[in-house]
């Protein structure tokens, strides 16, 4: 897990530091012991609808349960902590408060629960934006017909032995990004789907309401320790301090990857060989696996643009090969732009071709006779030990 640990001298305030910068591993501890349990209940995963009377009016309210845990999110370079709140239903939440979080956007971290739980329909979180230096308050309403929806329905997936099940959401993710952007999505075994975007309001927290907080939590107002925490290079990489410093903050970024276009992803595998594993992520959060039955056919989709594709695939001679391609972000972006500027509602091919010595995977981006080559791509191939 991302998080930290910074030597510490033996002072008051400098213990106050450790224990905050701790937090995080005991909870990571936590987290390990309930994944325990949660491998366990994993086939347990159904739905358990129950009957509340409402004595003000009689009128029965169904409170949809179902198994799941909570966790955080934001952007690499842009770490937060919660500082309270919580995910809401009838009778029932579960806190956010979840120690000091690095990213990737979208990326599940540490988790306090899990369980069979109500779904929720209401955020309330008070969070610090460490990057801004600004705290900001979401108290909103959320998606819950979409994800009672989602929980129901789960999605077509493979088990070890690849026989095919319907596999279900485990875990809700609120993401939080620089601006007050918030985004909610549910996710599961090789698939994320966004529920819904919302906005939070800065904020200021009255100094009587600090000056009565116990001396770990006090340190989230401690400009040394913030300062602290966005040097830290097991919470903000090296890489992403030298590429932010001296820069401004791009607070339209994280919208701008819910941008969605119709497209599709292609394999052309040389020599008769055949694509069999294919799992991608978006820049905007969402994850999808596409099994081995639906490669060939694979549909045009409303989708947000990816930013990575991981891939299996079998020679014709039986061996197997596996392989990556992270996109560059300009590149993609611009890509994608370009053909959206000439017809809004084209439909695009993401065309990935392995080379004959299955050594190299070439990107071309394909619509109505137009082809962009994506020659910054970061590729990697290797064979593979799967059988």
């Amino acid at each position: 897990m991302d998080d930290i640990h910074n030597k510490v001298e033996l002072s008051v305030l400098e213990n106050s530091r450790l224990m905050k910068l701790i937090k995080p591993y005991i909870y990571g501890l936590t987290l390990l012991l309930t994944l325990g349990t949660s491998c366990q209940e994993h086939t347990k995963k159904q739905m358990d609808t129950t009957t509340i009377t409402n004595t003000g009016t009689n009128a029965p309210i169904t409170t949809d349960k179902f198994y799941w845990q909570e966790t955080i999110s934001c952007p690499t370079g842009y770490p937060i902590d919660v500082y309270h709140g919580s995910l809401e239903w009838d009778g029932g939440s579960t806190s956010l408060y979840l120690g000091t979080h690095g990213g990737p956007w979208g990326i599940t971290g540490r988790s306090m629960s899990s369980g069979v739980k109500g779904v929720p329909k209401h955020l309330d979180v008070i969070w610090l934006s460490y990057a801004e230096d600004t705290f900001y308050h979401v108290d909103t309403a959320i998606d819950y017909d979409k994800m009672v929806r989602l929980f129901r329905e789960g999605y077509p997936s493979k088990d070890a032995n690849g026989e095919m099940r319907n596999e279900k959401y485990n875990y809700i993710v609120v993401g939080m990004a620089p601006g007050g952007v918030v985004v909610i999505w549910l996710s599961g075994p090789g698939r994320q789907v966004e529920v819904g975007r919302y906005k939070g309001d800065k904020i200021v927290i009255p100094a009587e309401e600090i000056a009565q907080l116990d001396s770990h939590e006090k340190l989230l107002f401690s400009s040394e320790y913030r300062k602290e925490i966005m040097e830290n290079e097991k919470i903000v990489p090296k890489e992403f301090q030298h590429k932010n410093k001296n820069q401004s903050i791009p607070f339209h970024l994280w919208d701008s990857y819910r941008e969605r276009y119709s497209w599709r992803p292609v394999f052309v595998v040389q020599n008769e060989g055949k694509m069999e594993d294919v799992f991608f992520a978006n820049f905007n959060g969402e994850q999808e696996e596409i099994i081995k039955e639906n490669i060939p056919t694979a549909d045009y989709v409303s989708r947000a643009i990816p930013n990575t594709f991981n891939f299996g695939w079998r020679a014709a001679n039986g061996k197997r090969y596996g392989g990556t391609v992270k996109f560059d972000e300009k590149e993609i972006v611009a890509a994608f732009s370009e053909i959206h500027k000439v017809d809004k509602k084209a439909n695009i091919e993401i065309e990935f071709r392995v080379n004959q010595l299955n050594t190299f995977i070439t990107v071309v981006l394909k619509s109505n006779g137009k082809e962009i080559p994506l020659t910054n791509s970061d590729v990697k191939v290797y064979e593979s030990r799967k059988k």
